[in-house]
């Protein structure tokens, strides 16, 4: 497929609500699953939610095209075994990774979270630090985010492609 620039892919519909809504319960239900591998309880699940954790979750997948656009990526229809075949390099998955956090946290201030012990019913959480400060298993989650980008897009028949591929 020829580069295509993002913002031809953005306007022209390909990540719509729907696709905005069955990717943000694609995050959820992997965030659960790596909750449950680490031998964390698991969160609700989707229908379980409050409004505030899912448009968490619809934030982060908006947020997908321009974490793109930072590394020269962009979003295509799917084609052949596209989602299995992109990988992400380790920079870029460490850059994405400080991107997503930075995100997290201006959501996280937005709504009122301050810095302290964690503790979701006073909205404080140690994890409003930059991303170079997180605890090595913390700053994981949001490298295991962008490593499932691929496959997150796939779930509505989306891939990542690079813009200048060199």
């Amino acid at each position: 497929m020829a580069a295509v620039s993002l913002t031809t892919f953005r306007y022209c519909g390909w990540v719509r609500d729907e696709s905005v809504e069955a990717i943000a319960r694609a995050i959820h239900e992997s965030w659960c699953g790596e909750q449950r591998a680490a031998g964390v309880a698991a969160p609700p699940g989707w229908d379980e939610l409050d409004e505030s954790r899912r448009n968490s979750s619809r934030a982060q997948a908006r947020d997908i095209a321009v974490k793109l656009d930072l590394i020269g990526c962009a979003i295509a229809p799917l084609t052949g075994g596209g989602a299995q075949e992109f990988r992400f390099t380790d920079d870029e998955v460490n850059y994405l990774g400080s991107h997503e956090h930075d995100r997290w946290v201006k959501e996280r201030i937005a709504a009122g979270w301050r810095p302290g012990p964690k503790d979701p019913a006073a909205k404080t959480t140690p994890y409003l630090v930059p991303f170079d400060q997180l605890p090595a298993d913390i700053a994981e989650y949001d490298r295991m985010f962008v490593r499932e980008i691929p496959n997150l897009l796939a779930v509505v028949g989306l891939q990542v492609i690079r813009v200048n591929p060199s």
